[in-house]
């Protein structure tokens, strides 16, 4: 607690901002004295609330257009880590008070009271990757009226099991009294932002050997190589690239200085927006309809995404019965760049692995006329690497997706103090994916051909998959007052949710035909996976609030639920949860302080508890065995030993806090810390071959979480006709790994090349382990007596961990008479990750580190010869001239990859948005009633540390969970975004 309370104090003397316009604050007064409708329809003061919680106006998502309701809320709200995605229509980020699980730490979405699916087919990993979005990317913000995160288990244990990781309550919008009339367009133009920083001073060529044409001269022939570990630049003209017909290219031997970003186009997005609502006293309805479509910053459209969306939100009030309706239609489509290190034994290779290995004194621009035979596959200038733009063109991943959510909610009041609410909810989502890869061979006798350069054989995929959600719950409220200083509100229901889905794919490689890209088009058997899941659950829960003099409340809820997951036994759970607060001044000032115990869980997947049967496979000589075969068809037990034992994770949380607002709320805090534990960890334990099986799953880990969350705001000018507002947040979570039940200490959680990212049994969650330098008792590196590089050391060693020390934003609004501007800062400090880019980086010698020394030869500091009988000499071997390229390489000097391990500490200035709203007298007499124009700009400005010239520190492709902590395989770069946007009110 010691560690958390410096970090407060610290945080306190930061400035901060108020995310509370003049009316949000009107708003916000009432919210306070007002009941509200929390979880499932239960009804309760807001005022009496026993836990921490953010609300974020629907406006604040619309200052700058993004493709998703997240993107803009990165460091706004404390307690939540939001990282954007890298690409239009990819996968954000959204963890809530750390992890606390192996499996799925993703918060719940619920949009109207309906909780809402958010499921993916991205692939993920180090091979051959793509991210086309999740189901989120189909919320459109431009329906959103305001959206509440609820972080901790104390208000999120009515959810049960989905609400474990928190819950983000999303509220659309409503019809007002009147017509009204809004239209929004914008326009923005997006380049490639984090690119590696790359050594200009050494060109193409191997082991710096002096220039060569032809193979054999020299040892190395530099016109082939797809390094830059030639001679230093000297300016000189000289010949490159491939003999063709006898005639060979010639280009000046000099460095580029954006080799690597002249490779990009300029980006645009459009978007409109129109809504259209109204209302009167017994009836509102609002209709919002969407179109945005985005063209990312790679050459053509492949890495486009576009999206249709359509949202009403209405509803009917009676004498005492109320109806309300919420429908959202979204169709999307997104074209994914594939990522990763590739696959030549399907789709190929990953563009920016290929942009990764071209030599510096290449200018990727004279690459992309493919009518140049140069540039052609079989004569391109390197057997070792391939043309960037003919991978784009041809390893292609589309994906589209149709989508239906809403519900619909009957409130009846029987008396003043006693209601009903039933309400129906349904979530259907229909997405294909197709993607294929061109075959890639060569022109008999060409260079590649005699090279024996890798070729690609070509593959098709095909997936269909269909998710469906179906959700009711009935809830009865009644209030009671004893005298005039006691009330109670309470609640009972019960609810029912149904999820289930059907995925179907299919997949060729060794195509048939070039350019032809069916599943038709092999003679191989298809791969096909097929996968249906259904979970169901049913619940009962009560909420109990006692209050007294409108100021101390005592609040409690409990929830039953049993799930289809978990075996019989023990598939039922009880998730109870206490909370007090008391409201210590309430006039002009306001302080209340809160405490809350509560316990969350959640369940497995479907079908984890029995072993199942799975088609079979045996591994042959040559390749393996596919069933069906000849006729015949073959199924085995699964390898997965089943578990009857199974049962829920289970967290327990204890939260306090307090919120306050002064000087008539120009000055504010709203502070929480919060410990809490999770027990029963469900995790995969990997078996010995001698029990048949290769692994199991069971409750085998437990972990904590300690950390505190602080929102401050201020209003530090305001006067007739200027404003001054800011808003500091700050998170800062400590997670550690408290057991591992069993002989294991440690569960592997991704391993790539001489890197290992795990779950280790007294660390924090997910810690980097690999080959690291030895050193003697006095910290001297120890080397090898022939080559001088490192040795390293006999097992793993812990080289860092990925969780931040803490995460802070700022932001500022000011406002002068009819123009204001804001801007939001992120600061994200601490925490490590991998960097593929900066490993292929230094192999390829493109890497800014690589020029240590002028590359001549050099002794490591600090270093010494083991003599053998325990004793050390000075090292006087030096990595020669023709060596220093292999020092970089990890097959030669494993222990370097410890420097692929980078500090993902980032300084992001996220946002700025300068706007003008027409004077009203601008508008008469053209039917407008208000209108605004804005500039604005994203991700314009990015410090890393000085290890990490290299990436984006929040580059993925491991997905949007626990694994994408690992780092990056060959990302792609991130964006830089300029754009206007016009906003109308008729």
């Amino acid at each position: 607690m010691k560690k958390l309370t410096t970090s407060v104090l610290v945080v306190v003397l930061a400035a901060s901002f108020n995310m509370m316009s003049a009316q949000q604050d009107s708003l916000k007064t009432q919210q306070i004295e007002g009941v509200v409708v929390t979880a499932l329809g239960v009804k309760r003061q807001a005022k009496s609330s026993t836990y921490g919680k953010t609300i974020v106006d629907g406006d604040q998502l619309r200052e700058v257009t993004s493709s998703n309701p997240f993107e803009n809320l990165s460091g706004k709200v404390a307690g939540v880590d939001i990282s954007a995605p890298a690409q239009p229509g990819a996968t954000p980020k959204i963890i809530t008070r750390g992890f606390k699980s192996l499996g799925n730490n993703q918060p719940l979405y619920v949009i109207d009271g309906t909780p809402m699916l958010n499921v993916s087919s991205s692939k993920t990993g180090f091979d051959s990757t793509f991210d086309t979005g999740s189901s989120i990317n189909d919320l459109d913000p431009n329906i959103i009226e305001s959206m509440n995160f609820l972080k901790g288990a104390a208000a999120t244990a009515l959810y049960g099991k989905d609400g474990a990781n928190g819950v983000i309550l999303i509220t659309t919008k409503r019809g007002k009294k009147r017509l009204n009339i809004d239209y929004i367009s914008s326009i923005d133009f997006s380049e490639v932002a984090r690119v590696p920083h790359i050594q200009t001073r050494f060109g193409q060529g191997w082991n710096g050997l002096s220039y060569s044409t032809v193979v054999g001269e020299g040892g190395t022939a530099a016109s082939n190589e797809n390094g830059s570990w030639g001679p230093m630049f000297n300016g000189s003209i000289r010949p490159w690239g491939r003999i063709v017909n006898n005639s060979q290219m010639i280009k000046p031997y000099v460095g580029l200085e954006d080799a690597v970003r002249e490779f990009f186009d300029i980006g645009t997005t459009f978007s409109n927006t129109a809504t259209i609502s109204g209302g009167g006293d017994n009836a509102d309805a609002a209709l919002t309809i969407s179109d945005i479509s985005s063209d990312g910053v790679f050459p053509t459209d492949n890495d486009k995404f576009m999206r249709r969306a359509f949202g009403f939100n209405g509803g009917l009030s009676f004498d005492k019965l109320k109806v309300r309706v919420s429908a959202n239609y979204s169709h999307r489509k997104t074209n994914a760049v594939p990522t990763g290190q590739g696959d030549d034994a399907s789709f190929g290779k990953s563009v920016f692995q290929e942009i990764l290995q071209m030599p510096n004194d290449v200018s990727l621009i004279d690459l992309q006329d493919m009518g140049n035979i140069y540039n052609t596959p079989s004569y391109f200038f390197t057997p070792y690497a391939s043309n960037p733009y003919s991978v784009l063109n041809n390893n292609i991943v589309r994906a589209k997706s149709d989508r239906f959510f809403g519900n619909t909610n009957f409130n009846y009041d029987f008396t003043d103090n006693f209601s009903a609410t039933l309400q129906l909810g349904a979530d259907v989502q229909n997405e294909d994916i197709k993607r294929w890869g061109a075959i890639v061979d060569y022109v008999p006798g060409s260079p590649q051909d005699l090279a024996t350069a890798n070729r690609v054989v070509g593959a098709v995929r095909e997936s269909k998959r269909t998710d469906k959600l179906y959700d009711a719950y009935l809830t009865l409220n009644h209030k009671a007052e004893f005298g005039k200083n006691w009330g109670l509100m309470t609640a009972l229901g019960t609810g029912y949710t149904q999820k289930s889905g059907n995925i179907l794919a299919a997949q060729v490689t060794d195509l048939d035909l070039p350019n032809f890209y069916e599943l038709s088009n092999s003679a191989s058997t298809p791969i096909l996976a097929q996968d249906n899941y259904l979970n169901r659950f049913f619940y009962v829960f009560g909420s109990a609030e006692l209050g007294f003099l409108d100021r101390y409340f005592l609040v409690m809820t409990a929830r039953e639920e049993w799930t289809s997951t978990l075996p019989v036994k023990s598939n039922s759970y009880f998730y109870p949860s206490v909370g007090v607060s008391a409201i210590v001044l309430n006039d002009s000032n306001f302080l209340k302080l809160r405490a809350g115990w509560a316990q969350a869980g959640k369940d497995t997947t479907p079908y984890q508890v029995y072993a199942i049967a799975e088609q079979t496979t045996n591994d042959g000589y040559f390749g393996s065995l596919l069933y069906p075969f000849g006729g015949v068809n073959s199924f085995e037990i699964g390898t997965r030993v089943s578990n009857e034992d199974l049962k829920n994770e289970l967290t327990t949380e204890v939260e306090v806090g307090a919120e306050g607002r002064f000087l008539r709320n120009r000055v504010g805090f709203d502070v929480s810390l919060y410990n809490r534990g999770t027990e029963d960890i469900l995790l995969t334990k990997i078996l010995p071959r001698s029990t048949g099986y290769r692994e199991i799953l069971g409750n085998f880990a437990s972990v904590r979480n300690k950390g505190v969350e602080l929102l401050l705001n201020l209003k530090p000018l305001k006067s007739k006709d200027f404003e001054w507002d800011l808003t500091y947040t700050f998170t800062k979570n400590r997670s550690k790994v408290i057991d591992i039940k069993g002989d294991d200490t440690e569960i592997v959680l991704v391993n790539n090349y001489g890197i290992t990212y795990k779950f280790v049994e007294g660390e924090t969650i997910g810690t980097f382990y690999g080959f690291v330098p030895k050193t003697n008792a006095a910290g001297q590196y120890i080397v090898n007596a022939a080559t001088g590089y490192y040795e390293k050391t006999e097992e793993e060693q812990k080289i860092g961990a990925s969780e931040r020390d803490f995460v802070m934003g700022l932001r500022n609004s000011f406002t002068y008479k009819n123009v204001s501007l804001s801007f939001g800062i992120d600061w994200k400090q601490g925490g490590e990750m991998y960097s593929y880019t900066k490993r292929l980086s230094h192999f390829d010698g493109n890497g800014i580190e690589t020029i240590y020394n002028d590359r001549n030869p050099f002794i490591i500091p600090n270093s010494v010869i083991d003599n053998g009988d325990g004793t050390y000499s000075e090292n006087t071997t030096p990595i020669s001239y023709e060596n220093v390229a292999n020092f970089y390489n990890t097959s030669n000097n494993p222990a370097i990859e410890k420097t692929h391990i980078i500090d993902k500490t980032f300084i992001r200035l996220r946002d700025v948005s300068l706007a003008f709203k027409f004077p009203k007298e601008w508008l008469g007499g053209m039917g407008i009633k208000g209108a605004t124009f804005s500039l604005y700009g994203k991700n314009l400005f990015l410090w890393t540390p000085a290890d990490n010239p290299y990436v984006d520190p929040e580059s993925t492709t491991y997905g949007n969970d626990l694994n994408s902590e690992m780092g990056e395989f060959s990302s792609n770069p991130t964006q830089r975004t300029y754009g206007a946007m016009f906003k109308f009110n008729f």
